[in-house]
């Protein structure tokens, strides 16, 4: 993996791709525009990877390559001891990790230390190995560790591949693959590399087997369960730096000894998944496994593509703010009540409508339930400190959804959202600050369709005898989706010296038209049984009446703009 071409990365303006290796997507990072994997799913599971190499070796050595004064280092860049620093050496500690980043951010591009880092552990990057395949376990570990029945799962390429996530009892309706000469089983190394990162992050519990060491709660994948939220930058090199968050503010049980998968041995990262043992650092989740997966090093990879599977434990979820790229909700019921947990998009709500679960908006509101994503409060430290100049940054969502049965999760769709916007605005957090502005924009705006729209569309509804809900939420999706590229479009182009007043004048024309538009379209397309009406206490009730009324709510909430 640290020679051959496995990852795929765009290399020009025109969006042209081409797979490079582990090596050469650190040394030309900075050329490369962007992942351009099979999906956006899979390339926020790689891009984790990339970040957790990033992560540790930062973590280790400086950008010349030499090691902190705090950590002693192995011959493999591996501290020998677990860090456990006194207040003033973690400060000292911080302040050379935030040097690092510094200078390699002003440098524009990554040093050769992290090739050399790669080349020390070249034998944890085989994906076909014995003794340390890569994200896998080897046969042996099936063995150590009893399956329950003896039995684990056995997945194909069909399944394994998330294009086409296809089971031996269901078929893919739409898949990019025909059956002939089991073709949708079929997996090059390339491709088996990167789905098989992004299996252990978006899983599913389809399989049945698991380890025999009593009840456990199994992981559908870590990745599946979050609302994923990341920093995209002009290239990959930035995009890497931009979301590498060297500390943070709240070091509670979190370690400073970086951990990834590939610097313990299959067996001693299962056994200690089995006993229990919670990420404690960015590495160690970056590549975090919700399966033993076992594929056979001597397998022809000209033929279907099989391997044999095992249910992990699940991370736990409740405030498990180690996760720095999640929105989080606040749960007053059921039981993770009083926690934080991870929320996931929801594929009818874009991301400009969570806008305030990315900033300090809803802290200031209601501090004890609300939680930032932490990649956000690192952005914020990023510009308070002056280590980034003015730009527009890119702010992407990303989410796999799956199916209504429990007992499989089937991926059925990907939720991608992107919110363009200048740092400088993104970061305002003053009383009369941006962040406060566009969150009270983006309230008002749900309030005009939740409140003032949902009314006239529940006029509509009393009018014609609809009896199902559907009818509204069906309109009022219309809307939303009406309003989605305008608003991301008035919030890129928010500058740092424009006029607060007339940008919110700006989007309230915006958004009356849009609506008003919308509202009219219902009217024209009423039938007379619209304009008869209905008789109700204050008189009778048609299509017509109930415009008006939705005009004088519209123009009383939004003003003569």
């Amino acid at each position: 993996m640290l020679d051959e071409k496995w990852i795929s990365v765009v290399v020009n303006e025109k969006g042209n791709s081409e797979k490079v290796s582990l090596k050469d997507v650190f040394e030309n990072a900075h050329k490369y525009a962007d992942l351009a994997g099979d999906t956006e799913t899979q390339d926020f599971a790689v891009l984790r990877v990339l970040l957790a190499v990033v992560q540790t070796v930062f973590s280790r050595l400086d950008a010349e390559g030499n090691p902190y004064d705090f950590i002693e280092l192995d011959e493999r860049y591996k501290p020998i001891n677990e860090m456990d620093l006194e207040d003033e050496e973690l400060d000292e500690y911080k302040e050379s990790l935030m040097q690092t980043w510094l200078d390699i951010w002003k440098q524009g591009k990554y040093p050769s230390v992290i090739g050399d880092y790669l080349e020390k552990w070249r034998d944890r990057f085989y994906l076909f190995d014995d003794k340390f395949p890569f994200f896998q376990v080897t046969k042996d570990d099936f063995i150590t560790n009893k399956v329950k029945k003896g039995k684990p799962t056995t997945i194909y390429g069909k399944n394994f591949n998330r294009l086409i996530t296809e089971s031996e009892n269901k078929k893919a309706l739409f898949s990019p693959k025909n059956e002939q000469k089991n073709n949708k089983d079929i997996l090059n190394e390339d491709q088996t590399v990167r789905w098989l990162i992004c299996f252990q992050s978006y899983t599913g519990t389809g399989d049945k087997s698991a380890f025999d060491i009593g009840k456990y709660k199994f992981s559908i994948g870590w990745l599946y369960d979050i609302g994923g939220v990341y920093l995209k930058g002009k290239n990959l090199f930035e995009t890497l730096m931009l979301n590498t968050i060297v500390f943070s503010d709240d070091n509670s049980g979190i370690s400073f000894t970086q951990k990834p998968c590939w610097e313990a041995s299959s067996g001693e990262l299962v056994r200690s998944l089995l006993r229990g043992h919670q990420p404690d650092n960015l590495a160690e989740l970056y590549t975090a496994w919700s399966r033993a997966i076992y594929i056979n090093p001597h397998m022809d990879v000209g033929n279907r593509f099989i391997c044999e599977i095992v249910k992990l434990p699940e991370i736990n979820h409740q405030d498990q703010f180690l996760e720095p790229m999640t929105l989080w909700k606040y749960n007053k019921l059921g039981e993770n009540k009083g926690k934080f947990t991870p929320k996931k998009h929801q594929a009818s709500s874009a991301l400009w409508r969570s806008f305030g679960l990315l900033t300090d908006y809803h802290n200031k509101k209601n501090k004890d339930q609300s939680h930032n994503p932490e990649i956000m409060d690192w952005l914020a430290f990023l510009k308070e400190n002056d280590f980034i100049e003015n730009r527009n940054i890119k702010v992407c969502a990303v989410s796999m959804e799956y199916d209504n049965n429990a007992a499989s999760r089937v991926p059925v769709d990907e939720i991608i959202d992107k919110l363009l916007i200048d740092d400088y605005v993104l970061t305002d957090l003053q009383e009369n600050g941006w962040v406060i502005i566009i969150n009270d924009e983006v309230d008002k705006t749900k309030y005009v369709v939740e409140q003032i729209y949902y009314r006239f569309v529940n006029d509509i509804k009393e009018i014609r005898n609809i009896q199902s809900s559907d009818f509204i939420e069906k309109k009022k999706s219309e809307l939303y989706f009406k309003i989605d590229q305008p608003f991301k479009d008035w919030i890129s182009s928010i500058s740092m010296s424009d006029s607060k007043d007339k940008k919110i004048i700006e989007w309230r024309k915006i958004l009356k038209s849009i609506t008003v538009d919308q509202a009219k379209h219902d009217l024209e397309s009423a039938n007379s049984r619209d304009y008869i009406g209905i008789e109700t206490k204050g008189g009778i009730k048609n299509i017509a009446t109930a415009y008006n009324s939705f005009i004088q709510r519209l123009n009383k909430e939004i003003g003569e703009v």
